[in-house]
């Protein structure tokens, strides 16, 4: 019995590193527009996922938002103050942080 719980400790220790959050960077360059809206969902999803920015917040030019995330594969959109939208699909996020830096030639 108890080597099969060592057995057990050992494969969730060396299983732990997979699951290790990572963060969406997302940085406003669209020079005088703020954005509205982050939409991020997994690419698996058919649907969007709630504003990851706070009900009271815009980010304004220049300033960034981070999103925790697990690692996987994920769309993620923003929507500007004039309703346009700038999407990125299938991104892998891993172990490293993915950084956007949203400009205008991005738009949809």
């Amino acid at each position: 019995m108890g080597k099969v719980i060592l057995a057990l400790c050992l494969v969730l220790l060396g299983t732990t590193g997979c699951f290790d959050p990572a963060k969406i960077v997302i940085t406003n360059d669209l020079d005088r527009t703020n954005i509205e809206y982050i939409y991020v969902s997994s690419s698996s999803e058919d649907q969007w996922g709630i504003n990851s920015l706070p009900e009271w917040k815009v980010l304004l030019p220049e300033e960034s938002h981070s999103i925790t995330v697990l690692p996987d594969t994920y769309d993620i959109q923003v929507v500007d103050e004039n309703g346009d939208t700038y999407t990125i699909w299938d991104r892998e996020v891993q172990d490293d942080d993915l950084l956007w830096r949203v400009i205008p030639t991005d738009i949809d």
